[in-house]
This record gives C-alpha cells, sequence and structure tokens, in this order.
C-alpha cells in the first residue's frame, strides 16, 4: 500500500444550469470517454482564459483523468533550448486516445457535467498586463491572496473562475449560464486578511486542514492539482502583521504535522526568501514539495503509481586502495519543475546515459507524476537516482523531534517504493546526515547542497569527508566549482569525493570524467557507498 501525501479525493454528482441559445453556430458537444486525453493549447491565451481552464481541469479531474493542458511555464520560462516543448509529456503517452479542442469554452461547456455546479466571478483586472514567462513584477500580496481564494472557492463549490467578460461571452456566444456561487470582487477581498479569512469561514470549517500550498505568484501552472485536492492555498508574506503572522500561524497549526506544504517561497527574489520560508515551515513539522510551473499533475495523479524495479545499475567494482573513488550528483530534483522542465532537455545529452551520473529525482514522483516516473526509469541508461534534500520532501531544518520518527517512516516507505538507497541534506556536516541513519532505506548520506559554501570540506583533506556511522556510509558533498582542486588531489588513497553539480549541464561534467587521469573511478552514489563500506571492513 502507498501512503498518499494527500487527502482523499472527494467525488461530486453532475451539474444542473441554464442552456441559453448560442449566437453563433457550434460544434456538438463531444462524447466524454473514460480513458480519453482532452487536451487543449493555451500558450496564446492570456492569464484569465488560462486560470478560468486550469480550474475546470482541477474540478473535472477530481472525477478522473480527462483534461490535459499544454502551456509553457508562467513565471520562470528560461526558453526552448532550457526547458522541454509544452507538448513534450502529452507526446510520450502512446497508449491513450487523444481529443484535441482549440476553443477554451468549448471545452468549458463540454465538460458541465463533470464535477461543475456553476462559477466564482473574479475582477476582471487581477493579472493586470503581466506576460507569462516575465517572472516580473512580482504582483503585491493582496491580488495573489484573492487569486488563491478565488480558487480556494472554486475547488470547494465545484465552480469555474470566470471574470464578467467571461461569463457574458459564455452565455452570448456558448448558450451557457453557469450560477454565479461567489463573487471576489466585493470589498471583503481586498485584504490578505480578509481573502483568507473568508475562505476558512466557507470552505475550511473543520478544526483539521487537510493539505495546505504556498503560492506566491501567478504559479498557475500548478492550480490544477492543489484545486483537485482542495488545498488551503496561502501567500505566506514576508512582512506579515501580528494578525496576519497569528492567522498564518493558526492555520499551518490546523495541518497535523508531518506533512507537506505543496508550493514554493517567493520566486522573484522576495520575502520570504527560501530560508525564511523552510524555518518556518520545518519548525512547524512541515516540509515541502517545491512545484509552482509543472502542470498537469491533476491528471497524472489520477494514475496508479508506477514503480520502478531499480534506480541504479550496480557493477560488480572490487575495492582498490590505490584508487581515488569520485560520483557526480546532480541537484534540485526536489523541484517538480526540474522533473517537468528542464531534466527532459538534458537527458538529451549525448552519452550522457553512458556514465554513472546521479539525479536527484523525488521518491514522491512515482505517486504524483507516474507518465515522468515511467519516462525518467526508461530513459536512465547507466546513470543513477537518488533522494533529493531530505526524504519524501524538502526540509533545510531538521524537523521537531515530535514529527521525526513519522517522518523518517514515511520518508523509508517512499524510498522503498522508488528502489532508492542513498539520500541528500542540505548542509554540510555529519550531524545533519547522522540521524538519517536510522531510516531504513537508507544506506547512504550526502551531506551538502552543492553551492560554493565555505563550510563544504577542504579538497587536501579528504579524509575528514566520510565517515561510517550507525553502519551507513556519510559524505560531505564537494561542489562541482572544487573539480580543478579535486582533479589535482595528491593527497593520500583511497579517496572518496562527492560532487554535487548545482545547475550543471551534463555535458561538463562528461567533459570532467573524461578527462580524469587513469587512478580515478568514476561511481554512482550507491557505489561510493559499496566501496567505502568495503574500505571500513579492512580498516
Amino acid at each position: 500500500m502507498y501512503s498518499s501525501l494527500l487527502i482523499s479525493l472527494l467525488f461530486f454528482a453532475g451539474c444542473k444550469k441554464s442552456d441559453p441559445s448560442p449566437s453563433v453556430d457550434l460544434p456538438q458537444p463531444v462524447t466524454i470517454e473514460q480513458g480519453t486525453i482532452y487536451h487543449i493549447d493555451m500558450e496564446s491565451r492570456d492569464l484569465y482564459d488560462l486560470f478560468m481552464v486550469t480550474t475546470l481541469q482541477g474540478n473535472v479531474n477530481r472525477e478522473a483523468p480527462h483534461i490535459w493542458i499544454q502551456k509553457t511555464p508562467i513565471v520562470e520560462y528560461d526558453g526552448p533550448g532550457a526547458m522541454v516543448d509544452r507538448s513534450f509529456w502529452l507526446n510520450t503517452i502512446n497508449d491513450k486516445k487523444k481529443t484535441e479542442f482549440k476553443d477554451p469554452y468549448l471545452l468549458v461547456r463540454d465538460f458541465l457535467s463533470v464535477g461543475i455546479d456553476g462559477c466564482v466571478i473574479y475582477d476582471d483586472d487581477l493579472f493586470g498586463n503581466y506576460v507569462s514567462g516575465a517572472r516580473y513584477p512580482q504582483p503585491n500580496d493582496n491580488l495573489v491572496a484573492k487569486l488563491n481564494v478565488t480558487a480556494m472557492l472554486c475547488a470547494y463549490h465545484g465552480a469555474v473562475a470566470l471574470t464578467m467578460r467571461q461569463y457574458e461571452i459564455l452565455k452570448s456566444t456558448y448558450g451557457v449560464e453557469l450560477p454565479i456561487l461567489e463573487n471576489t470582487t466585493t470589498p471583503e477581498f481586498d485584504s490578505w486578511l480578509g481573502c483568507y479569512r473568508y475562505a476558512i469561514e466557507v470552505a475550511y470549517r473543520e478544526p483539521v486542514i487537510a493539505s495546505i500550498a504556498n503560492n506566491s505568484h501567478y504559479c498557475l501552472g500548478m492550480f490544477d492539482f492543489l484545486i483537485k485536492n482542495k488545498m488551503f492555498i496561502i501567500n505566506m508574506k514576508g512582512d506579515p502583521s501580528m494578525l496576519e503572522q497569528q492567522f498564518t500561524d493558526e492555520v499551518f497549526d490546523r495541518v497535523l504535522g508531518p506533512a507537506p506544504v505543496y508550493g514554493i517561497w517567493n520566486v522573484t527574489g522576495g520575502a520570504p526568501s527560501e530560508d525564511t520560508f523552510m524555518r518556518y515551515l520545518n519548525s512547524r513539522g512541515k516540509y515541502c514539495i517545491p512545484n509552482f510551473e509543472a502542470f498537469n499533475i491533476s491528471y497524472t495523479s489520477g494514475f496508479p503509481p508506477y514503480v520502478p524495479e531499480e534506480s541504479e545499475t550496480v557493477r560488480d567494482l572490487t575495492f582498490d586502495p590505490a584508487k581515488k573513488y569520485i560520483c557526480f550528483t546532480e541537484t534540485d530534483g526536489d523541484n517538480y519543475e526540474f522533473i517537468q522542465q528542464i531534466f527532459p532537455i538534458r537527458f538529451n545529452t549525448p552519452q550522457r546515459g553512458d556514465f554513472p551520473i546521479a539525479w536527484e529525482i523525488p521518491s514522491t514522483l512515482w505517486e504524483l507524476d507516474p507518465v515522468a516516473a515511467k519516462w525518467f526509469y526508461a530513459e536512465r541508461g547507466q546513470n543513477s537516482y537518488v533522494t533529493p534534500v531530505t526524504g519524501v520532501g524538502y526540509y533545510k531544518y531538521p524537523p521537531p523531534e515530535q514529527y521525526r520518527e513519522a517522518y523518517f517512516q514515511l520518508t523509508d516507505e517512499y524510498m522503498k517504493n522508488a528502489r532508492f538507497r542513498t539520500i541528500r541534506t542540505m548542509e554540510y556536516s555529519f550531524e545533519s546526515g547522522r540521524p538519517l541513519s536510522t531510516i531504513p532505506s537508507v544506506e547512504g548520506v550526502f551531506c551538502g547542497y552543492g553551492h560554493d559554501d565555505p563550510t563544504r570540506p577542504i579538497v587536501q583533506e579528504n579524509h575528514r569527508s566520510h565517515e561510517l556511522y550507525n553502519g551507513k556510509a556519510i559524505f560531505i558533498n564537494y561542489s562541482y566549482k572544487d573539480m580543478d582542486d579535486i582533479s589535482a588531489y595528491s593527497g593520500p588513497t583511497p579517496a572518496f569525493f562527492s560532487v554535487a553539480c548545482v545547475y550543471t549541464h551534463p555535458s561538463d561534467i562528461i567533459q570532467t570524467i573524461n578527462a580524469l587521469p587513469a587512478d580515478w573511478v568514476v561511481v554512482s552514489p550507491g557505489e561510493m557507498v559499496d566501496l567505502y563500506k568495503q574500505y571500513r571492513s579492512r580498516h
């Protein structure tokens, strides 16, 4: 059995709506079939139409996986050379019938009978003139709160988000007049606190909030999943008033820990920063599942989990005391944007699969996105996969003692299902890795994110960068920026170097590997653990 990170989904009956006569001839509604992907390319549409379709998608896909959106990232798009084409993941699915929609209003019309009871009206200037993919400007906190509460009310009521302009278009052109269930254009939604208090009073009356997300921008790419699971969506403020902070504390305390917070901190470099965000979450027994640009998780999470046979290829290596062992790990795989947008591009690197390069891959991927999990397994080659920082989700600071055992148990279960045996931490210290040695699935711990932090180990003191603790191998990571010094290492052997590669292209790693002298052996993190245990068994 799989431990779900999320609340069990609720199911709703069909809808009742008035049906005025359309003003133009329109195609007949499609017959909705189970197993068919109904997809629409939203690249040329504005954020208002995208929000309409995303709220539809989240509610419809709660019933069963039906709707798929094609769209490049909204807040942070690095261009076609750095991120996959918006059709990439849809094209990997070859065992399902696909029906294309070109008109988002027709998509709404045809799926009104699947979990939709009406609409929520919101401001027609909420997104301003924001250009998709621009990242800047950062919308103010009150606007984001209004976006978030509109989405929560859509999830609660089974509703589609509409501006009055869209409402009139649906009515006059498409013959659809949806009941207006909520209206967030009124003055009570003009403040951050007013928005969230209303959401609590209407949609989250129970003492326990089952799941929570943080959205600080126009991150509509993840909204389908948040709506599907009826998450409380907040945007933590960097400079809250006393009342705002008190409200934030109350909300997070109603989410029983250990629990995931889906989403991300302020992605434009504002407040709260990553460190402030994670310190607050971790202190309350919460961990993060980073995402703000991964689309269609409401669709993929409707499939059975994909369980791989293995996450690495382990060669029969014999320890040689004269050798220098080195492994390379691509970081940031805890972020679903990297999984969905960036890693697939990097996997196209020539010869990438010929080397034991490791990649952080979230252990939750097999449950939340079996489509991507299947693809990564098929494309692995000689690469290997490791558990990202730090476990089933991202924590930067150790969870409080009362949450630790449950968090470790959850991490263990997901590592087993993902076939992982190594795990990474953020901090460059044995102290950050030793507690993880109690997790049964963990055979090795690799400590340190990988940037040029002054606390990372000294190359010529390699013997200080590894230990055997509780029968588990623990390594302190070096940064890829240390490679010139590492390549010139002339200290005692054997030597064990674990190199974390932050924003490093695989072609650079391959070039580095090919330039290493003959006394170096490139291994996977798992092989490094095995060889280190052989070494320690003799010393």
